[in-house]
């Protein structure tokens, strides 16, 4: 079952008490005696990060009440929700508002002969302490003890409650209120046989799972704060990790004397560095700490009273420190000035703008406050100050990136560094105009949706009540902004870019050198590690990352150690000497040759086996051991043909293909990029699909303050996560063991899915979903594989018109008997796609959509 539960901070709404008199008249109670009702709870725990509860009710009435036919109505009418109101809520309250129930589509209605049944099916996730509504139920979360009640509809009250169901997951309950029907232990059954009767009363005690209190124990204050901070260890770590790599490419510089290129891009590292942990930084300030000051009445001037205009300052000032580094042009400088100063006077002097001056609307105790507020469209006011703010925010990664980028061409044009793009200034305009109105509109969508039952056209409150509930809500909009934007992608993407642009200037200067050094391999460790590796580690509500990552560590470093003793180039040729110190660039082209002739012996030398063919078999096995050898680096004088005989393991196809189709680990870093850049896009489709389409997904986009464009970003991101995994296989071509391009894959895709085996484990003890986990690594491991078999045809493109298709020169290049082990390996590859694709078919998300823990301050944060 698909299901959305949305969460949204609102002041306590409060009923318009009606007198019964007025509720019976209005739902007709008595023509409702002899409807029907069942109703059940199934709670799940185990493969769940929380504990989820999945409600049911279905009535069914007579056709005779006189409200029976509004059921069938639009669900916009006024009619229609009155009916719904009567048989789903109380009806002496014609504003309901429930913001911890969730629903994946509107209560289903049929009509019978006699009967017209309203089947209406809930779902929340316990995520915290607070009381939980759902459907006709309430769940009151105390520390290790759950209660749960029933809630019948006034307007059912004198109704045939056939039959009540409770499963508790497979717990058996502590406490029972009356005894039930039948059953068992963990699932409880109240059946009433005849109509008439009180209704039963039902209250049952749980106790969950360990892990399950915990994690909802968590969410609260003043633990939630524990959560982000908790991160902060991951940070330190990538901080710590790009300081070393600073110190050891300034220790070890590719040219003497050091280019002006290498100078600025490691004088970049540790300035990104600490940039990217300073905003880390604010934003746990931004988020649990003011919510934990605000909780203890520390600073209320800051942390309530003007608790938006801190986010504003925040938020900007984190922007303009991108903007600083970035140095864009003099023009956008001048744009970011005035934009800075609109966002400034709006959060100074929210006043001039017809806005609140606490940025809070009160529309029980100061309604004209909230009529000033509607009436001089300060909504758009607001927004214009967020799209200020995210255009302030755009500017500052986009000239920050291309700043680290061009740092490293050589020569490098110091008046263009963070110079924008007229047409990528343009993007951005509309970018940062498009998101905050995106932002409002789902924000509505929001409100609907939690709001559904309420009566629109009862009397002016309702239209107060609106205006200032969705503004309560777009206020956030600064923080969130933080959080997605920064806390989501750039706090990894731009150290990664500032990598990249070391290992470009490192790369295209040291052209000599057939491997990369050991400064180089130290660099590439950090790049696959913050650019490349999934970011995991959450259990129970308590964040671990660093395990995952040590476990990451670990497995890179011993796969290097491996192709250090295992790899083509690591074998030794002579005593003290390894193939790498004596295969020369200069003896590529020949290797090339010598390796076709290989083949073509070893063709001949099979069809001479299988009688198709007359020769010398003794003459075919000589010119194969003419080609496995190598010139001597220092002959003997007056030798100066004397050869070296490759290790027994390697011959010249081998070889040929360690070298890779680029004379240097730079060019084949990038082409192997490039082979990753096309062959994942398949791939990225179908994690897009599985992780923002499918099932309920794409619907509560429209939910979402930033769906839509988290699903631009998290596609771009897993596109660029592919394409970095690329880059890291061909830069380590020529270091890792395997003596075929899907051999090097597989272990480098092994070493990816460290952390999320590490994640599977922690998993299995808490009880936690392991998500779409499997088929991303499946995913991952065949983009490698196949960007292996290219980079190995790719090392042969100049015999490519010799050849009818690629895939005869693949063929011919692996040869047959191992090209067969290959193709079962790809095979075998995709039958595990297609089953995980059908087991997912049937598999639809759960999908939730809660404020964060810091709500109980009056915070909101996003999960990073």
């Amino acid at each position: 079952m698909v299901v959305t539960v949305l969460l949204c901070v609102v002041p306590g709404t409060a009923a318009w008490p009606m007198t019964t008199r007025a509720a019976d008249d209005e739902c007709r109670v008595a023509q409702l005696k002899s409807a029907r009702v069942t109703a059940s709870v199934r709670f799940k725990h185990e493969d769940e990060d929380y504990t989820r509860a999945d409600g049911r009710l279905t009535v069914k009435v007579p056709k005779t009440w006189e409200r029976s036919a509004d059921l069938l109505l639009n669900g916009d009418t006024e009619r229609y929700r009155t009916a719904m109101r009567c048989l789903l809520r109380f009806p002496d309250d014609p504003f309901p508002y429930r913001d911890t129930e969730g629903r994946t589509f509107p209560p289903k209605v049929t009509v019978q002969k006699k009967w017209v049944t309203v089947d209406h099916r809930v779902m929340t996730w316990v995520v915290n302490r607070q009381v939980r509504h759902f459907g006709p139920w309430s769940l009151t979360v105390g520390e290790r003890l759950w209660r749960l009640e029933l809630m019948r509809p006034l307007a059912l009250d004198t109704a045939w409650w056939q039959k009540v169901t409770v499963d508790l997951g497979g717990r058996a309950a502590r406490s029972v209120s009356s005894a039930p029907t039948t059953g068992a232990a963990t699932k409880l059954i109240w059946t009433r046989e005849k109509p008439g009767g009180k209704p039963p009363e039902l209250q049952v005690t749980l106790q969950p799972p360990a892990a399950k209190a915990l994690a909802a124990r968590l969410s609260e204050h003043p633990w939630y704060a524990i959560g982000w901070l908790a991160w902060l260890p991951l940070d330190g770590a990538y901080l710590a990790l790009l300081l070393v790599v600073t110190r050891t490419v300034r220790r070890t510089p590719v040219s003497t004397p050091r280019t002006d290129a290498e100078t600025r891009t490691f004088r970049n590292l540790p300035v990104m560095g600490w940039l990217v942990f300073a905003i880390t930084v604010v934003q746990v300030l931004d988020d649990a700490l003011l919510a934990e000051f605000a909780a203890h009445g520390t600073a209320l001037f800051w942390t309530d009273q003007h608790r938006t205009a801190v986010h504003f300052g925040l938020t900007l000032l984190t922007g303009l420190a991108f903007c600083a580094f970035g140095r864009p042009g003099k023009t956008i400088v001048a744009l970011v000035a005035v934009a800075t100063a609109y966002v400034l006077a709006v959060a100074c002097r929210p006043e001039w703008f017809a806005l609140p001056s606490q940025m809070w609307l009160d529309w029980e105790d100061k309604p004209n406050e909230v009529l000033w507020f509607r009436e001089d469209r300060a909504m758009v006011t607001f927004a214009g100050a967020c799209a200020c703010l995210v255009f302030v925010w755009l500017v500052g990664t986009a000239a920050s990136a291309l700043r680290l980028w061009r740092s490293s061409d050589t020569p490098a044009n110091h008046g263009q560094v963070g110079r924008l793009p007229h047409a990528l200034l343009v993007t951005m305009v509309l970018v940062s105009v498009s998101v905050p109105a995106v932002s409002i509109w789902t924000a509505e969508n929001l409100w609907e949706h939690q709001s559904w039952l309420s009566r629109r056209n009862a009397d002016e409150s309702y239209g107060l009540w609106h205006v200032a509930t969705l503004f309560n809500e777009v206020r956030w909009f600064p923080s969130d902004w933080l959080d997605w934007f920064h806390g989501g992608y750039l706090w990894w993407m731009a150290p990664t870019l500032a990598i990249l642009a070391v290992l470009r200037v490192r790369g295209q200067a040291n052209v000599q050198a057939p491997l990369p050094s050991a400064a180089d391999l130290r660099t590439l460790k950090v790049f696959f590690v913050i650019g490349v590796s999934p970011v995991v580690g959450w259990y129970a509500g308590v964040p671990l990352p660093l395990l995952p990552m040590l476990a990451l560590w670990l497995a890179l470093t011993g796969l290097l150690i491996l192709g250090t003793r295992r790899g083509v180039f690591y074998q030794e040729i002579l005593p003290g000497h390894r193939v790498h110190e004596i295969a020369k660039e200069s003896d590529r082209w020949r290797l090339l040759k010598a390796a076709r002739s290989h083949r073509e012996l070893h063709a001949q030398l099979r069809r001479v086996e299988q009688g198709q063919q007359e020769g010398d078999r003794s003459e075919l096995e000589h010119e194969l051991d003419r080609l496995h050898r190598l010139p001597h680096p220092s002959p003997p004088p007056g030798l100066p043909n004397t050869w070296i005989r490759l290790p027994p393991a390697i011959g010249p196809v081998e070889l040929a293909l360690a070298w890779g189709p680029r004379a240097t680990w730079w060019g084949n870093a990038c082409r192997s990029a490039y082979f990753a850049a096309l062959i994942s896009v398949p791939a990225v489709a179908i994690l897009t699909w599985a992780n923002h389409v499918r099932g309920i997904w794409w619907a509560d986009k429209f939910l979402q303050r930033f769906g839509f464009a988290d699903t631009v970003a998290s596609t771009a991101a897993m596109w660029l996560l592919s394409v970095g995994a690329g880059f890291s296989l061909g830069a380590l071509w020529r270091v890792l063991p395997g003596k075929r391009g899907p051999a090097r894959a597989s272990g480098l895709a092994l070493v990816y899915s460290a952390p999320a085996l590490v994640q599977w484990v922690g998993n299995t003890f808490v009880d936690q979903s392991f998500g779409t986990w499997p088929l991303e690594l499946s995913l991952i491991l065949l983009v490698l594989t196949l960007t292996g078999v290219a980079m190995d045809v790719d090392t042969f493109r100049g015999e490519k018109h010799y050849w009818p298709t690629k895939t005869s020169l693949l063929l011919s290049v692996y040869q047959w008997r191992t090209a067969s082990v290959q193709v079962a390996f790809l095979v075998g590859q995709l039958v595990a796609l297609v089953t995980i694709w059908q087991q997912m078919k049937g598999n639809d998300p759960m999908i939730l959509i809660e404020r964060s823990p810091s709500d109980s301050a009056g915070g909101e944060n996003s999960e990073k």
